[in-house]
């Protein structure tokens, strides 16, 4: 719980105290008479001056505070008068808060600060560190707050796809907006293609790439783009130390021409430093901070730009005056000095030979003119793989061109004022199946290319950092929108606390970095865009071979912000789930990307009207009103198209949340919404908890065919056979469990009591329910006859509103498990395989799920003494243990099912309901136990055993006149005595109960223990010797010996019976006499055997009579039946 600003103060001084004490007790100490204590001194000076005595306290910071200002001169060493002010205004600060006097945020935070400073001046460090992480803390709190009341005030609550209904969270639009011509959409595919050929040669007309004012206004200095600017701002202007060889080595996309851009601007003729963005201005004074002037306009820099794709080893080069250019040094040359530094190496540039020294005195020639030399070398792969395997070319050899580049890089490092830049596409990615660098590299001769200059150049080149993912967002972020003033920082700062917050409230549900506040760093730094969809783009989109790293995501995002920008989208954030991919556009720009058509995909299980996702929302008004299952499917195909043909398709179910997933959704929904296109969309796909789109039909249109085609009988037979194995009850609760009984007669009229799953064709319902009247006819009926056991009956019932989910979920599975079952004959693929067995089994557990769910109504007979039993119902919960105990804790809650009951209970009925016959002085206990099974009115009873132990229990019940009962073996009504009559106190305690015993009323039991106590003794003789030899002559007390009865008190204790055996004759119904043995396997047999140590036998006895006789093919196959069974004694009967 947050604390109050009050209690923020007092904890404060808590810490002043414990800085303080030490501090102030040691220096007033000092200053006292020895052996005196400072505290007690000034409490006698306080005495003298005001008359009133006082106890001070080292433990009380107000008096420490008083100490510190008024005894000021014993702390003039210690403390500056400013800082003594601190003491001063925290005294007052310090009764305030021990008065309870409310204090302001703005309060609170300067009495904070003023205890932190205190405490840093006296030197209680680890006191001032608790104290300044209190200030922060409570600085932040105080920013926050303010921010969400800024944000009730003004954000508007939206009710759209992805935002719920009365959330103050600023959709995007509102926030930022994106530059005037993504808004427009006026940009060609070449829009964001850094050309550096292009720019040298003057052949663009765009100018954030022509002009460097304008070029470095729209560039993000990352930390690799700065460092590498201060490089060569360094080496350029002859600092020997600097690095002379660069490669920049990236992925495709990563950046590499645009750095090299940087430098060609950076250093372009009488640029003023002034005339370029602050940060570039920082980066040119750190690096040349003692140059007079204007640093760049100071610096000449020759530059020569090469671009491999822009040269050709076998066209030469013509040039204005006719002269041809043949190699890559010969084009290097005449960039330096026209035709006059070009003779200097044509005899090299003639042969395709390396220069050698010629380049070297060409370059010397520049510098020594007061000029560096800047070389940057872009696609030098694309050119040298041309010479793989040649000689007969212009630009000379594979080899001669591996000569020069070592050349040239031992010349670059010889030079003063030298540098070389070359671009290098990254071999990493390209080793793993990166098609990106192998687009760029171009097959196996530019794989051989690549090798070589990267170890050649490798040998003497400096790293360079390309961006890392938050600088893209930002290089993304500035190309795309315009930048945000404070109230915009203000509002994303809220918004990415609201998703991190979310995340935090759903830990488990999306990945573990999400909650953390670096992550919330993530989001405002790619805000509008949600990282995940840059993590998709950036770490997937980029392995796609025409897809470049930079330029590909500033393409696609383009046409995805004017896209949603013209449909006046309202989502806080743009994520994987709220790309359009419907959009023509947007598709259209997807699309450059793949090989394969996907439109029939994205049109029927992906995006647009008619789409399967759009479908399920209309179904699902919960899911509709945000777009739910739209938003999951297009978060799955953004995640799908990089990884089609990869080990690992698609997106995890982590990750397909966090690309979907806004504020206020219910996050379960989004598992729900996947599992729905999982079984009805044609090429959506699932394995374990990975999810993609597939250009192949999947065979969830199989399953959701053959589901539709199964009967009622189908479903109706799982059904029955889930029931017998997820209705298993404890015989401590049910004595037995019956499934699905389409006859009265299937249930036995026994005293066991029956939990009875009734035929999943008999559902309940509020208005006519099909189960209550079945229920109300196994009430009356067992088979032709009437049922007596009443009592012993709970039945439950499908609810009418959840069968249909039940119904559903067994289609499914029947479906899923034939095609399991078929994969051969259906020719399944190792992942259909795979998935119609994880399937499968997925439903397999869902069916036994969705039984418990279904199965909730509980019938149970219900009666008032004198009326009809009538059929009540009461509702099972969902969830809660298994499906037998759900229906006990029902029962209980409605008092309709006793466990445990105790003598009081029983005495109760015997003087309620029993009444009458209770009336007669005693009760059989056997004819008490079968009214229990007959008549609802009586309490519902698991098992005799309840009643019995209800019944032994009369021993523990003090006042047992009053709320028990005594027993006895019998009644002899001859003479009004109950034979072996027990009554409580007795010893020993009854040990079981037999359908003879009798409860006696306690009034009846006492009255004929008191008649025998009444009666007479009988003296026993005694020998008159003995009379006369006593010697003691004092009168003994008399022993009273009652007479013997005929059973009121027994002379010996009641003797503990034991029944040690069972026999049992019953008449099978010949018809069906495996039912009928069933019911006494199931009644009889299975508590014999629960017996310790019992010894069960089980004969059949068969008598068949006809008057036509047995034909001789029956009695052959009787008689060889009967040897192979293994029968003791058989035989037929002639006459």
């Amino acid at each position: 719980m947050a604390l109050t600003n009050n209690e923020k103060v007092l904890r404060s001084f808590d810490q002043l105290l414990e800085g303080m004490r030490p501090w102030v007790d040691m220096r007033m100490s000092a200053q006292a008479p020895a052996g005196k204590d400072w505290a007690e001194l000034i409490a006698a000076e306080d005495v003298a001056k005001f008359g009133t005595a006082k106890t001070y306290s080292r433990d009380d910071v107000r008096f420490l505070l008083r100490i510190v200002t008024e005894r000021w001169k014993v702390f003039e060493k210690d403390l500056s008068r400013p800082q003594s002010a601190l003491a001063s205004e925290l005294r007052e600060t310090a009764n305030a808060a021990h008065h309870g006097q409310k204090f302001s945020s703005d309060d609170t935070y300067r009495a904070l600060d003023t205890i932190e400073r205190l405490l840093t001046v006296i030197g209680a460090g680890d006191e001032a560190d608790v104290v300044a992480k209190m200030r922060m803390e409570h600085q932040r709190e105080v920013f926050e707050k303010q921010t969400r009341n800024r944000l009730m005030r003004e954000a508007q609550a939206v009710k759209v796809a992805g935002v719920q209904a009365g959330t103050a969270i600023k959709p995007w639009r509102e926030v930022i907006r994106p530059h005037a011509d993504v808004i427009r959409g006026q940009f060609s595919a070449a829009e964001f293609a850094a050309d550096l050929y292009a720019v040298a040669h003057g052949h663009t007309a765009a100018p954030e790439y022509l002009n460097p004012a304008e070029f470095f206004s729209r560039t993000y200095l990352t930390s690799g783009l700065s460092d590498l600017l201060t490089r060569a701002l360094k080496r350029l202007s002859g600092d020997a130390g600097a690095s002379p060889v660069i490669n920049l080595q990236t992925q495709f996309g990563g950046g590499k021409t645009h750095s090299m851009l940087a430098l060609y601007h950076l250093f372009s003729e009488g640029l003023a430093t002034s005339a370029l963005s602050q940060t570039v201005q920082d980066v040119v004074h750190t690096a040349l901070p003692t140059t007079e002037g204007d640093p760049l306009r100071s610096l000449v820099v020759q530059r020569v730009t090469l671009v491999g794709t822009k040269l050709s080893p076998s066209q030469p080069i013509v040039k204005d005056d006719g002269t041809q250019v043949r190699t890559i040094w010969g084009e290097l040359a005449w960039q330096l000095g026209g035709r006059k530094a070009f003779d200097r190496v044509a005899m090299a540039d003639a042969t395709g030979t390396d220069p050698g020294d010629a380049l070297d005195a060409v370059v010397r020639d520049v510098v020594a003119g007061g000029k560096s030399v800047l070389i940057l070398i872009d696609e030098w792969v694309a050119y040298a793989r041309q010479l793989v395997g040649r000689e007969d070319l212009p630009g000379g050899s594979f080899a001669t061109q591996h000569t020069f580049a070592q050349h040239l890089t031992e010349m670059a490092k010889s030079i003063p004022g030298t540098m070389l830049v070359v671009s290098i596409p990254a071999s990493d990615s390209l080793d793993n199946g990166g098609g990106g660098s192998a687009l760029e590299v171009g097959g196996p001769n530019g794989h051989v290319a690549l090798e070589t200059l990267q170890h050649t150049i490798g040998r003497n080149a400096d790293d360079w950092r390309p961006a890392n993912n938050i600088e893209s967002f930002e290089i993304v972020r500035r190309r795309l929108f315009e930048e945000p003033d404070a109230v915009a920082l203000a509002d994303i700062s809220a918004v990415a606390k609201q998703y991190v917050k979310y995340y935090q409230e759903n830990t488990g549900f999306f990945p573990r970095e999400t909650t953390t506040g670096e992550y919330e760093q993530r989001i405002r730094a790619a805000y509008p865009i949600h990282p995940e969809l840059f993590d998709r783009l950036y770490e997937d989109w980029s392995a796609l071979p025409k897809f470049q790293r930079t330029r590909g995501v500033l393409r696609l995002m383009s046409v995805v912000i004017n896209s949603l920008w013209a449909a006046n989208d309202t989502t806080p954030l743009i994520t994987p789930g709220a790309v359009p991919v419907h959009d023509t556009q947007v598709f259209s720009e997807i699309t450059k990307y793949l090989d394969d058509n996907w439109k029939p995909v994205v049109d029927k299980d992906v995006d647009g009207e008619g789409a399967t996702p759009v479908q399920i929302d209309r179904e699902r008004p919960s899911f509709g009103q945000r777009a739910l299952t739209r938003r999951v499917a297009r978060s799955v195909f953004i995640a799908t198209v990089p990884t089609l043909r990869s080990a690992h398709k698609g997106v995890d179910i982590q990750h397909l949340r966090l690309g979907t997933a806004v504020p206020g959704d219910v996050i379960n929904h989004i598992g729900d919404a996947r599992a729905l296109l999982g079984q009805r969309a044609t090429y959506f796909y699932e394995d374990g908890d990975r999810s993609w789109y597939d250009l192949a039909a999947s065979v969830s249109r199989v399953a959701a065919d053959r589901a539709a085609g199964y009967s009622e009988a189908d479903v109706h037979a799982t059904i029955v056979e889930r029931l017998k194995t997820v209705g298993k009850a404890p015989k401590a609760s049910f004595g037995a469990v019956y499934a699905a009984p389409l006859d009265t007669g299937d249930i036995p009229d026994s005293e066991a009591l029956k939990l009875v799953f009734l035929h999943p064709k008999f559902t309940w319902g509020k208005d006519a329910s099909t189960a209550t009247d079945f229920a109300e006819r196994l009430l009356r009926e067992a088979g032709n006859g009437q049922r007596q056991r009443r009592n012993m009956l709970v039945m439950v019932a499908a609810d009418r509103e959840t069968y249909p989910e039940l119904d559903g979920v067994v289609r499914e599975y029947l479906a899923w498990q034939s095609i399991a079952d078929e994969a051969d004959e259906l020719e399944l693929s190792a992942q259909q395989r795979k998935q119609s067995i994880t399937r499968a089994r997925q439903l397999n557990a869902a069916v036994d799920d969705r039984v418990r769910a279904a199965f909730t109504a509980a019938l149970i007979p219900t009666e008032l003494p004198g009326q009809k039993p009538t059929i009540s119902f009461t509702r099972v919960a969902k969830e809660g243990g298994s499906l037998a105990e759900r229906v006990t804790a029902a029962l209980k809650a409605k008092g309709w099912i006793t466990p445990l009951l105790g003598a009081t209970l029983v005495r109760l009925a015997l003087e309620g309901a029993l009444a009458n016959a209770w009336s007669k002085g005693h009760v059989r206990f056997g004819d008490m136990w079968s009214w229990y099974t007959q008549y609802p009115y009586l309490k519902r009873l698991p098992n005799r055993q309840v009643l019995e132990q209800a019944v032994l229990s009369a021993a523990d019940v003090l006042l047992w006149q009053q709320d028990a009962f005594a027993l006895a073996d019998g009644y002899d009504e001859a003479n009004d005595e109950y034979q072996n009559l027990w009554i409580h106190g007795d010893k020993p305690e009854p040990g079981f109960v037999t359908d003879d015993m009798l409860l006696v009323q306690p009034g009846r039991a006492v009255a004929q223990r008191a008649r025998v106590v009444a009666t007479p003794p009988v003296e026993p003789e005694v020998p008159a010797e003995d009379a006369s030899s006593s010697e003691d002559s004092t009168p003994q007390p008399s022993i009273v010996t009652p007479r013997p009865s005929t059973g009121s008190q027994p002379s010996t204790p009641m003797a503990k019976k034991v029944a040690r055996r069972f026999w049992g004759v019953k008449t099978l119904n010949p018809n069906r006499p495996a039912a009928d043995f069933a019911n006494i396997q199931q009644e009889v047999l299975a508590h014999l055997e629960a017996a310790d140590g019992v010894q069960l036998e089980v004969r059949i006895e068969i008598t068949a009579t006809t008057t036509d006789g047995f034909t001789e093919q029956q009695v052959r196959t009787v008689r060889e039946n009967a040897v192979q069974l293994k029968f003791e004694d058989s035989g037929f009967e002639e006459s």
